[in-house]
């Protein structure tokens, strides 16, 4: 592909992001709500995560055209893909292990504590990522997407927690907390690209 036809037709890893963000909340609100009952939220979710693919081919590739890939946001991307996919596999896994142990087995345990080992991976990489980002730019982008993350986090969490105590809404487990604050994360980043890309 030539350069003035890849600047006529960019990758746009946004649209991507928007659609694997609207259908895994959709799929959320779904299982929240009981409009779908187990297997169906895994099995959707597995269906989701095909997005993944080419919203992080299309990342790749606008990140290269526009200059905004360093050797450590590579190193990074890499390591934080490895994480997500241990994670959705263990999350995946545990959901249904949970369901052939049972209640008040001792082994919900480990079961359990498996999926939390590739999120302190990530919030690892995280950490790395920071300490080894030399591009100025690409360390503030990172930061800034997390606090939009951090923000989405509070007020998320706080409205549903008071929409909670008056039984307007159902309890939810607090693991939301780590895929909404990537959420926040991925969108400002597309957002910023999008927005930088204009400029």
């Amino acid at each position: 592909m030539s350069a003035s036809a890849e600047s006529e037709n960019p990758p746009r890893p946004w649209i991507w992001a928007t659609l694997f963000v609207t259908n895994m909340a959709l799929i959320a609100a779904a299982d929240i709500f009981d409009v779908i009952e187990q297997p169906v939220p895994l099995i959707l979710i597995m269906l989701n995560m095909c997005l993944l693919a080419p919203m992080i081919a299309a990342a790749r590739q606008r990140q290269e055209q526009i200059g905004a890939m360093s050797p450590a946001l590579r190193i990074y991307n890499n390591r934080a893909l490895a994480c997500m996919f241990i994670y959705m596999v263990a999350m995946i896994a545990g959901g249904n292990l949970y369901h052939v142990v049972g209640e008040g087995s001792p082994l919900l345990w480990p079961i359990a504590i498996v999926p939390v080992l590739p999120l302190l991976g990530m919030i690892w990489t995280m950490y790395r990522y920071y300490q080894d980002e030399q591009d100025e730019f690409l360390r503030h982008r990172a930061v800034t997407g997390a606090l939009v993350g951090l923000v989405l986090v509070l007020v998320t969490g706080t409205v549903w927690g008071f929409f909670e105590m008056y039984g307007l809404v159902p309890h939810i487990w607090n693991w939301w907390v780590f895929p909404v604050w990537a959420i926040g994360l991925g969108l400002t980043t597309c957002l910023k690209q999008r927005d930088g890309s204009a400029e």
